[in-house]
């Protein structure tokens, strides 16, 4: 349902003296909306990427919050709507829906807007959100904002939200149209590596399954023409679900040729959301540092490929739950039959 951008009245575009601060972070439905807010206030930041917006659903107060968090921070905002999230008893009250669902970006700059609908489709949500417990009707896209900067050329902004597999963000050529850009989202990385951004075109050998039956045209689009993630792959954990026992680097913050003068995360205790907050300082970089982020894409890959951190976490959560579950089972059988024999004799 990629049809709901919307744009607020333009900011004068006045020179800011530090570095283009830029933001990444999953709010997870705005359930902690106020708190949200006042980190977002206190980060004063230049291009937001938010992800999981709520507009009139019942389990986030039926309020808009794509509106109220574009007034609350002055920012223009563009919004597209991913999924119309169907009323359903199969839903519980934390789940319930009523309303839309999408992503944002907001600036204090000019935009303009588009939006990627993607081809590939992990999840025909219409026809299966029952069985997957999230009656909805819709299919995941890409909100794109070229935002008019106050120094240097604009920059080409990404606010992403993927299934486990998704549609590559457009195609190589398509996105070195505009060299500057950023590309944020919530990209659901769990425990397996991330190669939609390699330095060379991926092969089923190198970690695709052929049962994927990917198209020489994703695969090629997939090739990195240069963007990386300046947090560690492996070490910097953004997501943590069933009370800390799955977790992972789910979101990313991927940069163009920009230099990022420093990088952290906020919310690390995921009080405000079950994802962290991604922060950047970046500045327009030159042809002096694109080897350094080629260094540096380089590096995640080997990191991801090592296997550490979050798949070790995840498959032993997988283990211990699927342990628990077994012991639950036998546990209630030896009780069924003991009951049974009770009543026998």
């Amino acid at each position: 349902m990629p049809d709901g951008t919307k744009q607020r009245q333009p900011s004068s575009a006045a020179a800011i003296p530090r570095p283009l601060r830029v933001v990444q972070w999953n709010i997870e439905r705005g359930y902690q909306l106020d708190a949200i807010i006042a980190t977002l206030k206190r980060l004063d930041a230049d291009i937001l990427c938010l992800q999981e917006i709520d507009i009139c659903n019942e389990r986030s107060g039926n309020t808009n919050h794509a509106e109220i968090i574009a007034e609350q921070l002055g920012l223009n905002a563009g919004i597209v709507v991913e999924f119309q999230e169907l009323k359903s008893p199969c839903r519980s009250p934390s789940q319930q829906g009523g309303g839309l669902h999408g992503n944002a970006i907001y600036s204090r700059f000019d935009m303009k807007l588009r939006v990627i609908d993607h081809a590939h489709q992990p999840f025909n949500w219409p026809r299966d959100g029952v069985l997957l417990g999230e009656p909805r009707v819709g299919r995941r896209c890409t909100l794109v904002a070229e935002v008019a900067v106050p120094r240097g050329p604009p920059v080409l902004a990404y606010s992403a939200h993927f299934e486990c597999f998704t549609g590559i963000i457009g195609s190589r050529a398509s996105a070195a149209e505009l060299p500057h850009q950023i590309i944020f989202g919530d990209f659901n990385t769990f425990a397996h590596s991330w190669r939609a951004f390699r330095q060379s075109t991926p092969t089923a050998d190198e970690g695709l399954p052929p049962e994927l039956h990917f198209s020489g045209d994703i695969l090629r689009a997939a090739v990195n023409p240069g963007w990386w993630d300046p947090f560690d792959a492996a070490k910097d954990i953004t997501i943590s679900n069933h009370g800390g026992w799955m977790t992972a680097k789910a979101d990313w913050a991927f940069v163009r040729q920009l230099k990022v003068v420093k990088h952290w995360m906020e919310n690390r205790d995921f009080t405000t959301s079950d994802h962290r907050c991604l922060v950047l300082d970046v500045e327009h970089a030159h042809a002096d540092i694109l080897e350094l982020h080629k260094k540096s894409t380089r590096r995640t890959a080997r990191e991801l490929q090592l296997k550490r951190s979050s798949k070790f976490w995840t498959w032993f959560s997988l283990l211990a739950a699927t342990s628990l579950s077994l012991f639950a089972y036998k546990l209630a059988r030896t009780s069924i039959v003991s009951s049974i024999s009770s009543t026998t004799f």
